[in-house]
């Protein structure tokens, strides 16, 4: 890839194209949006992509797309939680929680709707995703990709591994999983028991025999 000129000059171009978009997306949280952690939110009604989120390939060999749904969307969305809050409808903390939800539910919807539209294109191949992080990997030509950029069907474009940083970033927040023994008691290992009732057998024998 970094033999390539043409893509380079596109990543140059495109990539700020794609910090600002992200950028543009944060401005509309509301204080407080994120957990304790830092996080972003998972829903249970957010659209799900039909991509993996692992890529089976490496990641440096595609482009890292970015979608999101368009700023009026966003500010419409702020305007309706703002208003409940007003109206004494929700609490501030509940606020914060709605708008959270609603925006990941929002750009999620945005990039499945973006991948069934990439389904169809016979140059351009979903590798894996992101739905609510509004995040997929492509494959395809330059050409192609530069169409997707002046027909505004992304946001930006980054390099590959910009989308293997991020599955990094996603591991490190996940908490460990316990061992799940099942709730059954361990099995002592009955071996030395087996051995002193066979010695116990072998006495009794002697004793027979005498």
């Amino acid at each position: 890839m970094e033999s390539n000129p043409t893509r380079r000059r596109l990543l140059q171009l495109s990539g700020v194209g794609a910090t600002a978009s992200l950028a543009g997306c944060s401005q509309f949280d509301i204080p407080g949006s994120q957990d304790d952690n830092g996080a972003d939110p998972q829903t249970e009604s957010e659209a799900e992509l039909e991509a993996d989120t692992e890529p089976d390939s490496d990641p440096e060999d595609g482009i890292t797309a970015i979608v999101q749904p368009d700023p009026e969307a966003l500010q419409q969305l702020q305007q309706e939680v703002m208003a409940e809050l007003e109206e004494g409808e929700l609490d501030q903390q509940e606020a914060q929680m709605e708008f959270q939800q609603r925006q990941v539910e929002l750009i999620s919807s945005h990039a499945v709707e973006f991948e069934s539209e990439m389904a169809a294109d016979d140059d351009i191949s979903v590798e894996a995703g992101v739905a609510q992080e509004g995040a997929l990997l492509l494959d395809g030509p330059d050409e192609r990709f530069m169409e997707l950029l002046r027909n505004s069907e992304v946001s930006g474009l980054m390099p590959g591994e910009e989308y293997g940083r991020m599955l990094e970033q996603q591991q490190q927040q996940q908490p460990p999983v316990e061992p799940d023994n099942g709730g059954e008691e361990p099995v002592e290992d009955d071996a030395d028991g087996d051995a002193d009732a066979g010695d116990e057998a072998d006495d009794g024998d002697e004793d027979a025999d005498e």
